[in-house]
């Protein structure tokens, strides 16, 4: 029986980069929503109308969500991203 060793199916970029762009990308998502956030936080403090308030803090919920999903996911990426530059997976990868 042939053993074939799996290779990476996204043309063009290699495994590494993926690894580096979504780590890029989730740490960008979340600096995005904390500045997002920021404003909402803003206008709380300027609107009286109810209506509005509520529709503010509907909307703090899912930022706030997303937040922590981003977070997690950098938090994840990072890691993928460290374990993708140590010398033995650049190795593995290299000699693929």
């Amino acid at each position: 029986m042939d053993v074939t060793k799996p290779k990476f199916g996204i043309q063009d970029h290699s495994l590494i980069e993926v690894a580096t762009m979504l780590h890029s990308y989730s740490r960008d998502m979340q600096s995005y929503y904390k500045i997002a956030q920021g404003h909402l936080l803003g206008k709380l403090d300027e609107v009286t109308d109810e209506a509005e308030l509520s529709t503010i803090k509907a909307d703090l919920k899912i930022i706030n969500q997303k937040m922590e999903y981003f977070h997690v996911l950098n938090n994840a990426a990072s890691i993928v991203d460290i374990l993708m530059h140590s010398p033995i997976m650049i190795e593995e990868l290299n000699h693929g």
